[in-house]
Formats: C-alpha cells, structure tokens, sequence
C-alpha cells in the first residue's frame, strides 16, 4: 500500500499554494448607525460588571457592587427586629441607613467602582488601537463617547439603585400594614432618583474624562482616585483660611461636597458634610453647578475623541 504526501509536498514547495476554502463576501443587509449605538452601549454595560470576561475581570465591579448591599441588608434586618418589638414602620426614623443617608455608607465604594471600570472601558479600546475599526462604519466619534459615558452611569445607577430597591422593599414587605407602609416608602422616592442620577452622571462624567486621556489603566485610576479625595482636604482648609463668600464657594469644586450639598437639597434636610455645613450654600446653586459641571465634563469627552489620533 502506497501512503501519499502530497499536502506536505505542496507545503514545502518553493512556489506555495493557493487553496480554495470558500469563504464569501457577506451579502446580507447592513445596519446602519441605531443598531451600532445600541451594540457597543450593550457591550460596554457588560463590560462595566466584567461580564463576557475571565472571572478576575468580574471580582472588582460586582464586589464593590455586593458591598453596597450590605447596608440595606442591615437595615432591613433591624425593621425585622423592630417589627418582632411591635415597632414596626419606624426604622427609617430610627435606623441610622436610611435613604437620606445611604450614600454616605456606600461613596466609597462607588467611587472606586468608577475608579476601577472607566478606565476599563476607555483604555482597553486605545491600549489596543481598535478605535479605528469602530469608526470606520456607522457610528461616529461623539457617539462612541456619550455611548460610553451611558453605559458607565447606566452601570453606575444599578449599583447606587439596587441597595435603595432592597431598602424600600425590605421597610416595606415588613412593615404589618404593606400598603400604608409602601406608601410612606414611596415619598422618598423622587429624592433617592434625583440623587442617584446626580451621583451616576457626576463620577461618571468625572472618571470618564480622565480615563479617555490615558491608555494605561493604573494612572487613569490613580487620577480618578485623586480627583475624589483631594478637593474636600482642599475646601476643608479653604474654608478655615479664606473668609468670606470666596472661602464658601470652594465647595462647589468638591465632587463629594457637592454631592453632600445636592442630598441635602433632594431630601430637605440639614446637611450631614462638615465644609457643606459651614458654607451655607442655597440648594438650587449645588444644582446649577453640578449641571455645568457635567455638561462641560462631556464636552471634554467628546472633543478627545473628535481629536484622538486612531
């Protein structure tokens, strides 16, 4: 029996040799621009919880996001005691984690939950100079930018809303009288949405802009980190050392006092930041400003990319 070598010979031969394979151009129809906003805003949401990646990929953002449960988790299980001692209705008056409060459990968290995937889904693309295959089709260079910046406050929300959702059904489902009681939970509502969106849009648009300027993930979240820790230490000293209404309005700078001063504002209540305190700012004021800021922040975002180099 004779054993043929012809694929051997045909790999060594000087001249080469062309196989037809059959592949085939694709003929099928083309989506044009809504279809590609609405994939990489899908993908970019995923790639926020480090989903359609290696489990290492998944241990930061959906950690951070479990530790954020945590306090909703404690208050729900102090109205259940409350409801055992024939209180039950009054843990949000009594209970230290409240709506009101429970950002001020859970800033940290969010903050490197920012820290950690803006740079993720920013730096990989031009770490990997993919970005021109992006714009070589329907979607367009702002809209890769505010696609991304969605999806990172989408991603945001889901972690800031998620503890609230658990909140309000655990004071709810408790409580003896549901109805009354989801109807007491209820007013809070509009506050915990309007703070959750400013919180979203502000570290969002903040962890964006810078991790667009860097490829390289480490710096853009040490930036990010230093943009959130420095400017209460520097409002804090301002306000001892500058009198007046110079010294008051450093605050407006501050991302956290900022953000202390709009919760404030949203559930109408006294301020619980020390520097927001002392300034003694009107609420609409921490409103207009945090608008400005995030308009301005995705402008920044949008013109890197109308300039980036692919």
């Amino acid at each position: 029996m004779t054993i043929e070598h012809a694929p051997a010979a045909a790999a060594t031969s000087a001249t080469g040799s062309i196989y037809d394979l059959g592949y085939q151009p694709y003929d099928g129809p083309r989506l044009g621009r809504r279809e590609a906003v609405t994939a990489l805003f899908a993908h970019s949401l995923r790639a926020s919880f480090g989903v359609g990646r290696g489990g290492r990929a998944k241990i930061i953002p959906i950690g951070l996001a479990g530790l954020a449960l945590l306090p909703a988790l404690v208050a729900v299980g102090l109205q259940a005691l409350l409801g055992r001692a024939g209180v039950a209705g009054q843990a949000n008056v009594t209970s230290p984690i409240r709506y009101d409060t429970y950002y001020g459990y859970v800033q940290t968290l969010v903050m490197l939950f920012v820290a950690a995937q803006a740079p993720e889904l920013l730096g990989r693309d031009q770490r990997y100079h993919v970005l021109s295959l992006y714009f070589s089709r329907a979607l367009r260079r702002a809209d890769y930018a505010l696609v991304k910046g969605a999806a990172l406050v989408t991603a945001i929300l889901i972690v800031v809303l998620a503890p609230q959702a658990l909140l309000f059904t655990g004071l709810s489902l408790s409580d003896r009288d549901v109805p009354a009681a989801i109807a007491r939970n209820a007013a809070f509502l509009p506050p915990v949405i309007a703070q959750a969106l400013a919180i979203a849009l502000l570290l969002g648009t903040i962890g964006l802009a810078i991790a667009a300027h860097t490829p390289r993930r480490a710096w853009a979240s040490a930036v990010i980190i230093g943009a959130f820790i420095v400017p209460p230490v520097v409002a804090q000293i301002v306000l001892q050392v500058v009198p007046g209404d110079l010294g008051r309005v450093i605050v407006l700078l501050s991302p956290n006092d900022l953000l202390a001063g709009l919760n404030a504002f949203f559930f109408d209540r006294a301020p619980d930041a020390r520097a927001v305190a002392r300034a003694d700012l009107p609420g609409p004021l921490y409103l207009a400003t945090a608008t400005v800021a995030v308009a301005l922040l995705l402008a920044v975002l949008v013109r890197r990319y109308q300039r980036l180099a692919t």
